[in-house]
């Protein structure tokens, strides 16, 4: 859902906001039928004041009645045409206006209308707060304003008798309906909007990836392979080149989030992808907190980075990653050297701490464990697992 930049917000029911001072979309058009609605209610209370003026103790009251009506109902539409209606004092105020005008009933009509079955000067019209309530506040709102609008006919008829009940009810299952369905509208207009918008963000990154095929990645490529038969600074700069084109090609694999605060754990270890490096991860994505994910990954690589020191120049590794109930679990496995018994202790004593603190240390921060296990010429495993719920 659009909305214009203000300084300002307003809770519109559960988890919804609407932004700026002016509304839009289908909640503007939600305040637009409300408007019709108070007009065509208002044209029904004219109509009965008109015919019955004659049965009533003070006509002019009745009138005069008619007439803050006809007021209310061009300033309160024309805020909602324009978008402006939705602020909760407009609402108040139109509430406690209305309540005022139901009150008026009482010196215009005589004691045996107000008690018979003769409505009340505003009847239908009264409607129209609840159901503005319920736009505001959802259905809370709603049946809080119909709880009053309530509230005022009985003091019109000294308590309450079947008229008045039954108009009582109306007015509650109005305010509740209409704040419920207005949140369920407004909620998927805007999962139709993020929808659209991860659509267009979809189309761009094909569009993207298809020219980055054709030059950025073919470049990387090429100089990766050319490094890979050199020497010196050739080989170096070919497996720079080569680590550039994996993180490219995984970010480019990368599935869109719609929350800013998630990330797909699944498509950050695909970014670690490589010659002689293989990330195997489910099929869906694997959303978990921006800070978990980066954390992950972080050890991830380090893990990977111990493999290229120690594994030796012809290992391979395999990352692996599942969801296991309530637990993710990252495997890290190579073929190459292994690591003698003790090792890992000794470099912990000796300060060297890159497992001890880049894989270990971040891991145990975010509650969760890691086990390392080798033997010399079998390779090396590295298990992470983490108490993340994903989402």
């Amino acid at each position: 859902m659009t909305h214009r930049r203000s300084p300002g917000r307003l809770r519109v029911g559960r988890g919804l906001t609407v932004h700026g001072v002016r509304v839009t979309g289908v909640l503007l058009s939600l305040w637009r039928a409300a408007t019709l609605f108070r007009i065509i209610t208002l044209g029904v209370c004219l109509y009965l004041i008109a015919r019955w003026h004659g049965l009533y103790a003070h006509p002019g009251i009745a009138y005069g009645t008619g007439a803050a009506m006809i007021a209310v109902t061009a300033v309160i539409g024309w805020l909602a045409v324009t978008g402006r209606a939705h602020r909760p004092a407009v609402v108040l105020a139109d509430f406690a206006v209305t309540v005022l005008l139901t009150l008026a009933s009482i010196p215009a009509q005589p004691a045996h209308q107000r008690h018979g079955k003769m409505p009340t000067l505003t009847t239908l019209w009264a409607a129209g707060p609840v159901i503005e309530a319920a736009f505001v506040g959802a259905w809370v709102a709603g049946v809080l304003v119909a709880l009053g609008q309530f509230g005022a006919a009985m003091i019109v008829r000294d308590g309450y008798d079947g008229h008045t009940l039954v108009s009582g009810v109306l007015l509650l299952v109005t305010g509740a309906v209409v704040g419920y369905l207005s949140q369920l509208v407004v909620r998927a207009e805007q999962d139709l909007a993020a929808v659209a918008a991860a659509q267009a963000a979809l189309t761009e990154r094909e569009r993207l990836t298809r020219s980055i095929h054709d030059g950025v990645l073919q470049v990387l490529g090429l100089v990766h392979r050319a490094g890979r038969d050199a020497d010196g600074l050739w080989a170096d700069l070919g497996t720079a080149a080569g680590e550039q084109e994996a993180a490219l090609r995984g970010l480019l694999r990368s599935r869109p989030v719609a929350d800013p605060g998630l990330l797909d754990l699944a498509d950050a270890l695909i970014a670690q992808r490589r010659d002689g490096v293989t990330v195997s991860v489910p099929a869906e994505p694997v959303l978990v907190d921006a800070a978990v994910a980066g954390e992950v990954a972080a050890a991830v690589r380090e893990a990977l980075a111990n493999v290229a020191r120690h594994a030796g120049p012809d290992a391979c590794a395999w990352v692996l990653l599942e969801r296991l109930d309530d637990q993710l679990q990252v495997t890290i496995r190579d073929d190459g050297a292994g690591l003698a018994p003790g090792r890992l202790e000794v470099a912990e004593r000796e300060g060297r701490l890159g497992v001890a603190g880049s894989i270990r240390g971040r891991i145990a921060a975010l509650g969760g464990a890691a086990t390392i296990t080798s033997t010399p010429g079998q390779g090396t495993t590295v298990e992470l697992a983490l108490p993340v719920a994903t989402r």
